[in-house]
């Protein structure tokens, strides 16, 4: 008995490794006939062999399904092996029928008809009856094609697998998995859709119960499938779903899980991640879709979601109703998406509105925030914003803010409105009819021209911000600035302006108005800066009064460069010139109605300073010395230890022993202080008349060449005085204990005139 078992299971394993090599084309004609009595089409094979194994029943190549005339001419599907497992039961009634079919290297053509059903409607619900028992169909490792009458869609499946199993009772086990995919795009990243439920066909209305999931997948690629415009969004999405309904109006609910959801250029963060369950139908004849949100009454964001046309030309819009949202969770979530705000911003309030997006239109709605506060804790001296309400309207992606109250700290306030769009950037007013330049800080945007220089102060008037992707920024606006302190390199001492009229224009910026004061110096004028000019600093300063001493306190920083006591030791020279005053531009004119130089007053009217780095020029130099004028040019070369001077020009009018002396030259000094007048060298020719030298002379005219020696030394060459009806010609010189001897020669005969030094501007 044994030994007949072992014959049988050898006989069999024969003929099952065997039937795949006897041709059984014979039997194509009855292949063809049952296949189309099965599937309710034309249906032509290929090759048929035998097959055991999987069967009993076929193995067949290269098969054509036809399509059904109602859904168009191209075949249902193309497989490359069929395998056909014969009906037993069949057999008994001699009619071929098959129980099973697995296609392998398939694909198949999903055609939705002019008139609405899809194609495997009329498989599913004409081929049981034409039959009398449809068979499981089963297809691994597939593709699926979308068509739309005679037009293929640009979706479709890989490595699809389904199973159909129809029952007696009428209804078809559906099972189905796949990865969604464009012809359009290379490279697809997509994970699979998992389909399974059941359908009743026959049922009237047609029913069907499934439950679809996504497994975890690139947001990116998932929104792609929509719309091919790049999505920068990077994150991961998943959703379980049931369908239940007849394909026309199917019910839709299950839950959509969010994580890692962020702008795709942002490397690091965690990201937003949420889950949110939802209801919706699908109506599978018209092609459309929609989703809402399901949540608990006071939920605070309730989101919809429509598709249409999304197998053929998709389109679809979406909509987020907001219900008093925490605005700390709005900006966490504006982060992630890229939304350049400071780490350190911190925010109370809420916001309640609505935001959709279509095609067509982009991003728009309206955002209402109430009772919002907003602060930088990362900001020294940075107070909290407050505003009670403000609106946002939303436009084609763009946003605006309409003009808000805003109180900063407990005093002040301010008033913003603003305007942002990705391609155009951010549009900024502040208006404020008074605000603390320290205040500022708490907008936590790049400062204002000028106020960001300063540590204390108020402005009024307006300021604006724009920015443009790709640039820093820039402010302009007009405000008036009061009670502010500025630190100016080369300057002792901060400049305290009490008031000045500002206006800026991106980087230039044009102060009129001012008022101010450096030190003890009280001035007013005006001030322009224009990075783009040769000079770029450009001013006008009128100052009442003021001191030598003081003048050359306060610009001591600029005019002394000391080392420490070992470069002194040393010799090593000065310290090299800081890099503000080798980069230093500037041009200017300073008038002084009162110049103090210890008991001697002078005045300067208009002087031009034309300041390049370390050298320094006060060209049409104009002004008075007591009754005396003073008419030149002044260069200060600044690149050494300590300033030098040189002056050339002319002193008109100089009072001097009841007469009147004019001077033309040029004088040098270096240092600062008493160093200054014992440096003086210099030379000039003058011109004198009406001089009482001493009561025994008297200069009707003189002339010559005075030379200064140093401090008070100096001498008198090529002198030549008018006295009488004589000329005598001569020399003289300064003595050290500060009288003049004049040494003089008229026809041969000598005479030496000796007087005291009488102080300039004395009679």
């Amino acid at each position: 008995m044994k030994r007949a078992i072992l014959i049988l299971l050898a006989l069999i394993l024969i003929a099952g490794f065997g039937a795949p090599y006897l041709d059984a084309d014979f039997m194509r004609p009855r292949i063809e006939r049952a296949l189309e009595r099965g599937l309710g089409r034309k249906v032509e094979v290929g090759k048929v062999y035998f097959n055991l194994f999987t069967g009993p029943g076929f193995a067949v190549e290269d098969v054509t399904i036809y399509e059904d005339p109602r859904a168009g001419i191209e075949p249902f599907a193309y497989v490359g092996l069929l395998e056909a497992r014969v009906r037993l039961t069949g057999l008994l009634s001699h009619r071929l029928e098959f129980s099973s079919l697995r296609l392998g290297d398939a694909s198949i053509n999903l055609v939705k008809t002019g008139e609405g059903p899809w194609n495997f409607q009329f498989l599913l619900s004409s081929a049981p009856a034409t039959a009398g028992a449809m068979p499981a169909i089963r297809m691994r490792g597939g593709r699926v094609n979308f068509k739309f009458g005679d037009t293929k869609s640009v979706f479709y499946f890989s490595d699809a697998d389904f199973d159909v199993t129809p029952w007696e009772s009428g209804n078809v086990d559906l099972r189905f998995s796949g990865a969604p995919s464009r012809t359009d795009r290379a490279a697809q990243n997509f994970g699979h859709f998992f389909v399974r439920g059941q359908w009743n066909p026959k049922g009237n209305p047609q029913a069907l119960d499934m439950r679809v999931e996504l497994e975890r997948s690139p947001v990116e690629e998932v929104a792609r499938l929509l719309d091919q415009r790049a999505f920068n969004v990077h994150g991961v999405v998943a959703f379980d779903a049931r369908l239940a309904g007849p394909p026309s109006h199917l019910g839709v609910e299950g839950r959509i899980d969010l994580s890692e959801v962020r702008r795709a250029d942002l490397l690091s963060g965690r990201g937003v991640a949420f889950g949110v369950p939802f209801k919706g139908t699908l109506d599978l004849r018209g092609d459309r879709l929609e989703l809402s949100t399901i949540g608990a009454e006071d939920s605070p964001v309730a989101l919809k979601f429509r598709s249409w046309d999304f197998l053929s030309r998709p389109q679809w819009d979406a909509e987020a109703s907001l219900e008093k949202f925490p605005l700390a969770s709005l900006l966490s979530i504006a982060r992630q998406m890229g939304a350049a705000l400071p780490e350190k911003l911190k925010a109370e309030g809420s916001a309640s509105g609505e935001v959709r997006y279509a095609e067509a239109y982009g991003v728009s709605g309206r955002i209402d925030i109430q009772n919002a506060a907003l602060a930088l804790t990362d900001v020294p001296g940075a107070g909290r914003l407050l505003a009670e309400s403000a609106s946002l309207a939303i436009s084609n992606g763009a946003v605006s803010l309409a003009s808000t109250p805003v109180q900063i700290g407990d005093n002040e306030s301010a008033e913003i409105e603003g305007d942002f769009a990705p391609s155009t950037g951010l549009d900024l007013r502040i208006a404020t009819r008074g605000l603390s330049v320290a205040d500022l800080r708490s907008f936590g945007l790049s400062s204002i021209p000028l106020l960001e220089q300063t540590p204390q102060g108020s402005w009024r008037g307006f300021a604006r911000y724009r920015w443009t992707p790709g640039s820093a920024g820039e402010w302009s606006g007009e405000y008036e600035l009061q009670n502010a302190r500025i630190a100016v390199d080369g300057l002792a001492d901060p400049l305290r302006i009490q008031t000045a009229a500002v206006v800026s224009s991106g980087p230039r910026l044009a102060i009129s108005r001012m008022r101010a004061r450096a030190g003890s110096i009280a001035f007013t004028g005006e001030y322009h800066w224009d990075p783009a000019a040769i000079r770029p600093h450009k001013f006008k300063l009128d100052i009442p009064s003021a001191t030598a001493a003081e003048i050359e306190r306060l610009l001591a920083p600029a005019l002394i460069r000391e080392r420490g006591f070992l470069a002194r030791t040393l010799r090593l020279g000065p310290a090299p010139a800081p890099e503000w005053l080798e980069s230093r531009r500037a041009d200017g004119t300073i008038s002084v109605e009162d110049l103090a130089f210890g008991e001697t007053h002078a005045s300067i009217s208009g002087a031009r300073l034309l300041w390049d780095g370390a050298q320094a020029r006060l060209a049409r130099l104009a002004g008075q010395i007591g009754e005396a004028r003073v008419n030149g040019e002044l260069a200060i070369d600044l690149s050494g230890r300590a300033p030098h001077y040189r002056f050339v020009g002319k002193l008109d009018g100089v009072a001097y022993k009841g007469g009147e002396l004019n001077l033309e030259g040029s004088l040098e000094a270096a240092g600062a202080g008493a160093d200054l007048l014992h440096s003086a060298q210099g030379e000039a020719h003058f011109k004198g008349a009406g001089i009482a030298f001493s009561p025994e002379a008297e200069f009707r005219k003189a002339s010559g060449c005075l030379e200064l020696l140093g401090g008070l030394r100096w001498k008198i060459s090529d002198l030549e005085v008018v006295q009488g009806a004589e000329t005598l010609t001569g020399s003289g010189v300064a003595q050290p204990d500060g009288r003049v001897v004049l040494d003089l020669t008229v026809r041969g005969r000598q005479i030496r005139y000796t007087s005291a030094l009488a102080p300039v501007g004395s009679q």
